[in-house]
């Protein structure tokens, strides 16, 4: 690693990875680097090294063409590309030449962003690829240099200001809740932020307190919800942390809410309750929330506000939606 990787990039043993202060004064310093929670695995960095790329089921090959020229097979792939969350998976083989897998594909991202498709503009989207962005910073930026960095950085900035005007036309649930996270995270990584941490704090405060339901449910009655937002809530309060700022109550209660609902959804095998929308049960993702669940005990037999109830009676269990349709 070069003097200048050195100087910019410290890795902490666990969390989030402090970014060392270069270049005091400017506004554009990346400080820390949140924690990803979402299971990596090493060997798909070779995958991605060959030049194929596997998402939503689907397996497209590069051939050494550009990634993002291809012909996408279907939207969710799309989606998962321009996420850049594949990025943890090169993070965990960490190796040189991955490094430098990682920095090219993301300098060739950032050569030709004008080249983004529709879904790959969806504000959810560009959520995604903020967060996986700062997330990934320490895998994109070692053994790096000041231009590439600036460039970094650049690419990051323009990110951040989209999703700030994606706030006036974002969908409504799950999409504005993470389009607020995003921002929260892009608030506390990047230096000289107090005014925008402020109001990424009180926007997000505002979006929990309306789409988190007293019971700790989703307004949008999907459990799917739960997992898609904790996986992202919980290294955001640890980013608070790092900080030295004190997370907002509205955020630590949304988690102590949300927690207890998702153990509520868990059939006796572990999956969760397939109800208004959600899927096969991500497992790896349920397991690592479930380790920060600190409210062990029964689950509770009934969540009025989201409108389930819960029967367990020896060896049998059954959940049941005795609730409202949820809102369109």
């Amino acid at each position: 690693m070069g003097r200048f990787a050195r100087t910019m990039v410290a890795r902490a043993s666990g969390g989030s990875a402090a970014l060392t202060r270069l270049w005091p004064g400017r506004t554009d310093r990346l400080i820390i680097a949140p924690h990803d929670l979402r299971t990596a695995d090493a060997t798909r960095a070779a995958e991605i090294y060959a030049g194929r790329f596997v998402f939503a089921g689907k397996i497209v090959t590069s051939h050494g063409r550009s990634i993002f020229d291809i012909e996408p097979p279907s939207d969710d792939w799309e989606a998962a590309l321009f996420g850049f969350g594949w990025l943890r998976h090169l993070r965990a083989a960490d190796t040189a030449i991955t490094r430098a897998n990682a920095r090219s594909l993301v300098d060739d991202w950032l050569g030709n962003m004008a080249r983004h498709r529709p879904v790959g503009r969806r504000p959810e989207v560009t959520a995604r690829r903020v967060i996986s962005l700062l997330s990934q910073a320490p895998l994109v930026l070692s053994d790096t240099d000041g231009k590439f960095y600036r460039r970094y950085l650049r690419g990051l900035t323009r990110e951040i200001r989209a999703l700030r005007h994606a706030l006036l036309d974002v969908s409504d649930g799950v999409p504005r809740l993470q389009v607020t996270i995003a921002l929260c995270y892009a608030a506390l990584c990047l230096a000289n932020q107090a005014r925008n941490i402020r109001g990424a704090t009180k926007r997000l405060s505002e979006e929990l307190q309306r789409q988190i339901l007293p019971d700790g449910g989703h307004v949008s009655r999907n459990p799917g919800a739960l997992i898609e937002l904790l996986i992202d809530l919980l290294p955001l309060r640890q980013t608070f942390a790092a900080r030295n700022i004190a997370p907002p109550p509205a955020l630590l209660n949304a988690i102590d809410r949300m927690m207890p609902m998702l153990r509520f959804f868990r059939h006796g095998d572990g999956a969760i309750a397939l109800f208004n929308g959600m899927s096969a049960t991500p497992s790896d993702l349920l397991a690592t929330l479930l380790a920060y669940d600190d409210s062990h005990g029964t689950p509770m037999a009934s969540m009025p506000h989201s409108g389930y109830q819960r029967i367990d009676a020896g060896s049998t269990l059954v959940i049941v939606d005795a609730g409202s349709p949820p809102p369109p």
